[in-house]
C-alpha cells in the first residue's frame, strides 16, 4: 500500500512520527479528548483541567530532522520583543522563510496535521496556519493571556531545547478561573519537553503563560503558532473593576508636621511644588518624610503581623496588598494620614486640584489607597479604563494588556517600552542630604528655604505630555487603534498579541493625582521603575518613576493614562513596598 502512495504525501508524513497516524493512537486520543479524562502514556498525555491540553512526545520522526530544523532556524533573522506582556525573541512567520526543511515542516502542519486535528478534535479548521520560532533567554517571559483572538482555533508549540528541567523555568503554566471566568492561579505546569508537541483549543478560559526563564546558561527554543478556522461570535462579559474602596476625606485633621519634613510645608516651597506640577505634571521630592519616622515605617512594613492578600486577575496584575486592620500602630496612623482632610488640603495646595469642597462647590473629592508588597514574579499589565464614575472599570470583558500590534516588524520594533531610550529618560536626579528638621528652620528666610528645597527635590520628568496645566488636560493625537479581532499571522509561543480597542470616543475626564512613596528599594536595579503610559501611542511611556526610598512622587494625569509596574524578575530576592494613593476631583 505504501508503495502506491504519492511521493509528496510520503515525504510530508516522514516529518511526523508514524505512531501519530496509527488508528490505535488516534482512537486513544479521541476517547480521552472528547470524554475530558486525563491520560498519560509514553507518547501521549491528555490534561482535562483547567482546560483540555494535549502533549505528544517524540513528535518529529527522527533526531536528524530535529537537528536540520534547528540548524535552519539559526540562519533566520530574529527580533527582540519587549512590552508589558512579554519579553523574548521571535522570527517572522515561517511561511515567508525560504528554507527547505522549514518549508517542509510548514506544509506538513498546514495539510496533514491540520487534517489530523480537524478529524480527531472535531474542531472546524481552515488551511490557514500561523507559525514562527521563539527563543526565551534568562529573565524572558510571557505573562497570563488566553490567545482568544480572531479566528484562532488551536494553539500549538513544538519544543526544540534539549535537557530542559524545572529549575530552568520557562514552563507552560495553565491557570484556573474564578466564578467570573477570570484567571486566578497556576494549577498545572508543563516543562518544555524536547521534541514534544503541545496543543489546546483556544477558548475564553484558555489562560496560560510562559514562566520566566531562570537559567543564565540555557535558551528555550520552540516553533509555535495557531491553526485557524471559521470565526465564531465572541461573547463579551463585563469585568468587575479592580479597585472599589473609594474613600471620602476623613474630616479629622492630623498634624502633618509630625510626619513631613518641615521644608515641604512652607508656603513658598508649596508654591514651587505647584509650579513644578503645573509645568511637568510630575514632581519627585526627596526625604519627604522625617528620617526618624521613615526608618520606623520601613521596619513596620516588613512586620510579620501584617496579613497580605494576593490580588488579580492574573491577566491584569499580580502582587500583594496589606490588610489595613493588621498594620502596626504607627504604620496604620501613617496610612490613615493620606485619608485625612489635612492631606487632601495639602495636595490641593501642591496641585490646585479641587480636593477640598467649599460651600459653593459641588465637587466630591475621594481617594483610593493600597499598601503593596512586591517581589520576584509581581507585575501589572496595561489595561483600558472607562471614563465614568468607576475609573477602573474595564471595556467589555477584556483588558487589552498588549497595547501594540505585532502585524509588522516595524510595529514590533516600535512597540518596546524604550526604557533605555535616552529621549525617554531625560532624567536628572540629584541626590540630597537630609533636610533640616530643627525648629530653627522655621526662622530661616523662605527664599533661602526655596533654594534649599530646589536642590533637594529630585525630579525625573521624561515627557510633559500628561497635561499642560493642572486644570486643563493636554489633548493628544493618538494613532488610530488596531482592533482586537484582526489577525495578520502574528505569532508567538502560544502568545496573545492583542491590539487596542477603539478608545476614540472616550472623553478626558477630571484630573487624577497619584501619590507614591516607596520602601526597601535599595536592592533594586535602575530598571525597576513605575511607568506612566499612554496606551493610545506606540511610544507611550510618558514618565518613569525610579525606585527611591523616602521620596514622595506626585503624578498628575487624566484617567486615560495607565500606571504600569513591569514584571519583576527572579534576580529580585527580597520584598519592596509601594504605598500608592489615587485622588479624584469628582
Amino acid at each position: 500500500m505504501a508503495e502506491t502512495e504519492p511521493q509528496e504525501k510520503r515525504k510530508k508524513q516522514a516529518v511526523i512520527s508514524d505512531f501519530v497516524y496509527s488508528t490505535k493512537f488516534q482512537k486513544l486520543f479521541s476517547e480521552h479528548w472528547h470524554n475530558r479524562t486525563d491520560l498519560k502514556t509514553n507518547n501521549l498525555e491528555i490534561i482535562s483541567k483547567p482546560f483540555r491540553v494535549c502533549r505528544i512526545s517524540n513528535f518529529i520522526c527522527n533526531e536528524e530532522l530535529m537537528d536540520e530544523i534547528k540548524n535552519e532556524l539559526l540562519d533566520v533573522r530574529i527580533r527582540r520583543n519587549c512590552i508589558d506582556l512579554y519579553q523574548f525573541e521571535q522570527t517572522e512567520d515561517l511561511v515567508s522563510i525560504d528554507r527547505e526543511i522549514l518549508n517542509l515542516l510548514y506544509m506538513t502542519f498546514q495539510t496533514d496535521l491540520t487534517g489530523w486535528m480537524e478529524c480527531n478534535t472535531k474542531i472546524r479548521l481552515s488551511k490557514k496556519i500561523s507559525m514562527a520560532s521563539s527563543c526565551y533567554y534568562d529573565t524572558d517571559y510571557l505573562l497570563c493571556h488566553d490567545d482568544n483572538m480572531g479566528d484562532r482555533k488551536i494553539a500549538f508549540v513544538l519544543y526544540l531545547s534539549k535537557d530542559w528541567t524545572e529549575d530552568d523555568g520557562g514552563a507552560l503554566d495553565l491557570f484556573d478561573t474564578d466564578e467570573n471566568n477570570l484567571p486566578r492561579n497556576v494549577v498545572k505546569s508543563l516543562i518544555p519537553e524536547y521534541n514534544s508537541l503541545v496543543f489546546f483549543e483556544v477558548l475564553e478560559n484558555s489562560y496560560h503563560q510562559v514562566a520566566e526563564i531562570t537559567s543564565p546558561d540555557k535558551s528555550r527554543w520552540s516553533i509555535n503558532g495557531w491553526f485557524h478556522g471559521p470565526l465564531r461570535p465572541r461573547v463579551w462579559r463585563p469585568r468587575t473593576e479592580i479597585l472599589s474602596n473609594y474613600i471620602d476625606p476623613v474630616p479629622e485633621r492630623v498634624d502633618l508636621d509630625y510626619w513631613v519634613s518641615e521644608c515641604y510645608l512652607f508656603p513658598k516651597i508649596i508654591k514651587q511644588i505647584q509650579q513644578d506640577v503645573e509645568t511637568s505634571s510630575y514632581t519627585f521630592l526627596s526625604h519627604y518624610l522625617k528620617d526618624e519616622i521613615y526608618e520606623i515605617l520601613q521596619t513596620d512594613v516588613a512586620s510579620e503581623a501584617i496579613v497580605w492578600k494576593k490580588v488579580g486577575p492574573a491577566d491584569i496584575r499580580n502582587y500583594e496588598v496589606a490588610d489595613e486592620e493588621t498594620l502596626p500602630d504607627l504604620l496604620k496612623q501613617f496610612y490613615n494620614m493620606f485619608k485625612s482632610i489635612s492631606m487632601f488640603q495639602l495636595l490641593k495646595d501642591y496641585t490646585e486640584l479641587d480636593l477640598v469642597v467649599s460651600k459653593d462647590e459641588i465637587t466630591k473629592p475621594r481617594m483610593q489607597i493600597e499598601l503593596q508588597r512586591w517581589t520576584s514574579g509581581s507585575y501589572t499589565l496595561i489595561c483600558d479604563k472607562l471614563l465614568d464614575d468607576e475609573p477602573y472599570t474595564y471595556i467589555n470583558d477584556e483588558c487589552y494588556s498588549n497595547i501594540y500590534s505585532s502585524e509588522t516588524e516595524e510595529v514590533q520594533e516600535n512597540a518596546s517600552n524604550n526604557s533605555n531610550d535616552d529621549d525617554n529618560k531625560n532624567n536628572t536626579i540629584s541626590e540630597c542630604d537630609t533636610p533640616v528638621s530643627t525648629t530653627e528652620q522655621k526662622e530661616l528666610d523662605e527664599n533661602d528655604l526655596l533654594t534649599i528645597v530646589q536642590s533637594k527635590c529630585a525630579r525625573t520628568v521624561s515627557k510633559n505630555l500628561l497635561m499642560s496645566s493642572p486644570l486643563k488636560l493636554k489633548s493628544s493625537s493618538p494613532q488610530k487603534p488596531r482592533y482586537r479581532d484582526t489577525d495578520e499571522s502574528d505569532v508567538s509561543d502560544i502568545a496573545d498579541y492583542l491590539s487596542d480597542p477603539d478608545c476614540s470616543d472616550l472623553e478626558e475626564g477630571p484630573g487624577v493625582l497619584d501619590v507614591i512613596i516607596q520602601f526597601n528599594t535599595s536592592h533594586l536595579s535602575d530598571d525597576h521603575t513605575i511607568d506612566y503610559v499612554n496606551p493610545k501611542e506606540q511610544d507611550g511611556v510618558l514618565i518613569q518613576v525610579p525606585s527611591k526610598d523616602n521620596h514622595l512622587c506626585l503624578v498628575f494625569k487624566n484617567v486615560t493614562v495607565t500606571r504600569l509596574h513591569k514584571y519583576v524578575n527572579h534576580y529580585c530576592t527580597d520584598y519592596f513596598y509601594n504605598l500608592i494613593c489615587t485622588y479624584y476631583e469628582d
